[in-house]
């Protein structure tokens, strides 16, 4: 099936009923239960249950994406900033915590946190960077995607916080996300901007690991 083909159909779904997924199919036949939260940048984020519970955030680029199984809505009370912040403190029980200083015009940056395969990661952003003389970005990155093939993930925000295992592992987008990270690589953690040309960046992000 074509990109564009799943793009219609995931986003026909979504128009016909609440975003309330229950399994998320893989091409490479790998199911996951949890709930669609998101899909932007062509990337699906998806919430996956572990014990009927939020276990971490997954990403699947769309390429990766079978089809998307919805069941029936369920009616879900909004969590209040404070409720979501103790779950989020319930993830980091327990975890060791680093604070790192990202100045906006540092590629990659060395975090001196060796991670091993299966461990959870948490990250926490604030601060912001000008990414021009015009243009201030958060930890997100700019608000639209700009596509460009020299940023070291083409197909996120400019500007948005990012990580590596490794010097040649895969990359993954953080921007403002606070669910875990489950490590599929072993090694060093760098985190980095996703500019193509930071060098005329200004501004900092304070990231704190928690390991």
């Amino acid at each position: 099936m074509k990109q564009k083909e799943i793009i219609f159909f995931i986003v026909l779904a979504i128009l016909t009923v609440e975003l309330s997924a229950d399994f998320l199919h893989t091409v490479d036949g790998k199911v996951y239960e949890g709930k669609m939260v998101a899909f932007k940048f062509n990337t699906i984020y998806f919430n996956v249950y572990k014990f009927g519970k939020i276990h971490h955030t997954k990403r699947f680029p769309i390429y990766r994406v079978w089809k998307v199984q919805f069941n029936e809505p369920q009616k879900e009370g909004l969590e209040s900033p404070f409720e979501i912040e103790q779950n989020y403190k319930q993830f980091r029980k327990g975890k060791r915590s680093k604070k790192i200083i990202l100045p906006g015009n540092q590629k990659w940056f060395d975090t001196g946190i060796d991670v091993r395969i299966g461990q959870e990661i948490l990250f926490s952003v604030s601060g912001s960077i000008n990414i021009d003389e015009k243009t201030i970005v958060y930890q997100s990155g700019e608000e639209y995607v700009n596509w460009n093939r020299n940023k070291p993930l083409p197909n996120q925000p400019t500007g948005a916080v990012i990580g590596r295992i490794g010097k040649k592992g895969e990359l993954f987008y953080i921007g403002d996300d606070k669910f875990p990270f489950q490590m599929a690589e072993k090694g060093r953690l760098f985190i980095g901007i996703n500019d193509f040309d930071s060098n005329n960046n200004t501004g900092q992000f304070t990231v704190t690991v928690y390991y």
